[in-house]
């Protein structure tokens, strides 16, 4: 088998992470399987490969409004920038004929640099299975609608044999939001995918008990970083505890050496990345996150407490799923538009006493990298994976 799985993340490190624990899933049951990640995440080239499956880079753009995009760091026009992206992606399929295609995220990728691509597939002597994967919330439904509208997305959509949703439907109706079900052949929830829990970790390397901070792949993340620092001398005051702050790559430089002057001294440490951040994960006794998908998959994975301060902007993604969450018991959640120190200290607080967080009954099912491998795989490789439309969890 010879899979393409495209994933676009100018931003952050989340469709990244996705795509590696499906990736991962795959070649675990199926060692002989060959995987080509094309991938624009500015960590792409430092983003450990598994046996079986590389990498192609592609330049590097980043969305920073309502269908507005800029190109990474450098003086080259979006539309250039696009255009040599789809022709990077078509040659790429060109010479590595896959089986299958799995598109993450966007009918037709960003800016709609994946319409030649669907437009060449379907016109090979053997096309390839396309499969389109979604996470449970994208962002909100008309901003969506709109986008795909403009784009001509929902035209395309039909050209995907299925399409993955990595949710459960009783938590997000992703199919009813995004206006799936007129248009797509076939529509399957895979539950939530969360990394393997049966990993092996090393110890961590703070001392307990911990507050963990994480900012995903940190571009935004100095706001919630500064009010946690800020903020820690008031909350010590009433719980001592050690923290570590993971800013996470993308985080400008400047940025996080004020945080790393800030810290010094201090029982808070400062770090761009860890080696083994879920061992670190599986010890705190509560985190502090933004609302990255794959950061509340593994707090959950984990049954963490935390308290969530989702990203503001450019889309209501983080919001809405946070707040989902929240609603659920699953989370604790503080607006980004009420961030301060002081807010913050309290909510930390008040969520280190409240062992109702998670509610364990609530929490959806993480078999999702599973589910999804079986889907790609088209086959009954992995037992208790089911390939035809799975059933909605209860």
């Amino acid at each position: 088998m010879r899979l393409l799985m495209y994933s676009q993340d100018g931003m952050g490190l989340g469709h990244l992470r996705r795509t590696h624990n499906i990736a991962r899933e795959i070649l675990a049951h199926r060692p002989e399987a060959a995987i080509l990640v094309v991938a624009d995440s500015p960590v792409a080239p430092f983003f450990t490969p598994i046996p079986g499956m590389t990498f192609l880079k592609l330049r590097t753009i980043v969305k920073v409004g309502h269908a507005e995009w800029r190109v990474g760091n450098e003086t080259m026009s979006v539309d250039q920038a696009v255009n040599q992206r789809g022709q990077q992606i078509v040659d790429a399929f060109r010479e590595f004929q896959p089986d299958v295609i799995a598109v993450d995220h966007m009918p037709l990728g960003a800016m709609g640099e994946l319409r030649p691509l669907l437009d060449t597939a379907p016109d090979e002597t053997n096309p390839p299975r396309m499969v389109l994967g979604l996470r449970d919330v994208l962002d909100s439904p008309d901003t969506i609608r709109e986008a795909w509208e403009g784009l001509g997305a929902y035209d395309y959509l039909e050209r995907y044999d299925s399409v993955l949703i990595y949710g459960c439907k009783d938590v997000y109706d992703a199919e009813a939001a995004y206006d799936l079900s007129p248009r797509a052949k076939d529509v399957t929830y895979c539950n939530y995918v969360a990394p393997p829990k049966n990993r092996q970790h090393t110890a961590a390397r703070t001392n307990d008990p911990f507050v963990l901070v994480m900012g995903g792949g940190g571009a935004d993340a100095f706001p919630l970083a500064k009010a946690f620092l800020d903020a820690t001398p008031s909350i010590q005051q009433i719980r001592p505890l050690h923290a570590l702050i993971i800013t996470g790559p993308n985080m400008p430089q400047a940025e996080r050496q004020e945080l790393v002057d800030q810290a010094a001294g201090t029982t808070v440490e400062v770090e761009t990345s860890v080696e083994d951040p879920t061992a670190l994960l599986k010890r705190a006794t509560a985190v502090v996150t933004m609302g990255g998908y794959n950061s509340l998959v593994e707090v959950l994975q984990w049954r963490k407490k935390a308290l969530v301060v989702p990203r503001r902007a450019p889309s209501a993604e983080q919001q809405l799923r946070s707040q989902l969450f929240a609603d659920r018991g699953l989370v604790r959640m503080l607006n980004p538009d009420a961030l301060t120190a002081e807010k913050l200290g309290d909510a930390l607080l008040a969520l280190l006493e409240d062992d109702a967080v998670p509610a364990e009954s609530n929490v959806p099912p993480l078999d999702g990298a599973r589910r999804a491998a079986a889907l790609l795989l088209n086959d009954g490789v992995l037992e208790g994976a089911p390939t035809s439309r799975l059933a909605v969890p209860n």
